[in-house]
């Protein structure tokens, strides 16, 4: 294999990107400890693996689904320099720097190496019996994000998937440590509201591949200037939903929050106010929307890390 050919399949994991995952269910992990006092650490290894195959699974059967829309793609945001803002994929197979087939076989074989994970973490591990449901759940959305027959980010039913997939991962967090509980649905329906409103804002740079490939997402189907106003809409929703978790753990670090709910303040007011239809824009509330989404996580899993160190 060549340098440029490893690189390449170090590019399409998108690994900067598996802090989507990763994040929440540390939140999961860490409300755990908040109510416990205690982690078990072989099992947080082993989910944490486990979260990572079929997050790097569901990346890599995306880029092998979206391949057509992807190579004809001019208005992503980064363009040929993908970074963790980036929308459009990662273009390696656009460029033809991998065997599209052979992402196919990888992400199915992602997909499988997380299954003797869940299953050691609820036999052996006893974390619970929907340990398996949940991780089936989590398969089942990966693939079927833009896999046939169900194909949901063509659909419109890609924001649904994303909802239940990412928020199911601070619940997960949770339940293998503590059991059921609550506390981890209070705290995961901020997220689960804000992570299908991001993808409605990163549909718009790619509105005209989306278009000419029949991707009929929220945007293409129901318009730019509708699904602005709905963004903004989905971003209050989610600023309303952190009340209730506020006043549930009451404490001065949650004034970590005033960070991502100011960068995804600014993208809604930009969405809202109809200045997405300037590139610049558009690109700056892209860019502080998904920086706000990844540090709404970070906030809680501090404030409720530091909570759970000084009590």
């Amino acid at each position: 294999m060549s340098a440029k050919t490893f690189q390449a399949w170090i590019d399409i994991q998108e690994l900067p990107k598996h802090i989507v995952s990763q994040f929440p269910f540390l939140l999961g992990v860490v409300l755990a400890w908040y109510v416990t006092g205690d982690i078990n650490w072989s099992i947080f290894f082993t989910a944490m693996a486990a979260v990572y195959f079929m997050t790097n699974g569901t990346y890599i059967s995306n880029e092998y689904y979206d391949y057509e829309g992807d190579r004809i793609n001019t208005s992503s945001i980064g363009g040929e320099k993908q970074s963790v803002t980036s929308t459009g994929g990662t273009r390696v197979l656009a460029k033809g720097l991998i065997k599209r087939e052979h992402t196919l076989i990888a992400s199915i074989v992602c997909f499988i190496l997380s299954i003797p994970l869940g299953l050691m973490l609820q036999f052996y591990f006893h974390t619970g019996v929907w340990t398996i449901p949940i991780g089936a759940v989590g398969i089942f959305v990966g693939w079927f994000y833009t896999a046939p027959p169900i194909r949901a980010a063509y659909n419109s039913l890609g924001e649904i998937f994303m909802a239940v997939g990412f928020g199911l991962l601070v619940f997960l967090g949770y339940y293998i440590m503590a059991g059921f509980s609550w506390l981890p649905v209070l705290v995961m329906l901020p997220w689960a509201i804000c992570t299908p409103a991001l993808k409605i804002l990163r549909e718009f740079p790619d509105y005209e591949a989306d278009v000419t490939t029949n991707k009929r997402n929220l945007v293409v189907r129901f318009g730019r200037v509708r699904m602005s106003i709905v963004y903004a809409a989905m971003v209050v929703i989610v600023f309303l939903l952190l009340i209730p978790v506020v006043v549930r753990a009451p404490s001065w670090w949650f004034l970590l929050l005033s960070l991502p709910v100011f960068m995804l303040g600014r993208s809604a007011i930009i969405m809202f106010t109809g200045k997405w239809h300037e590139r610049k824009s558009l690109e700056t509330a892209a860019i502080n929307g998904f920086l706000g989404y990844l540090a709404l996580p970070v906030a809680l899993l501090l404030a409720f890390l530091i909570q759970s160190s000084v009590r």
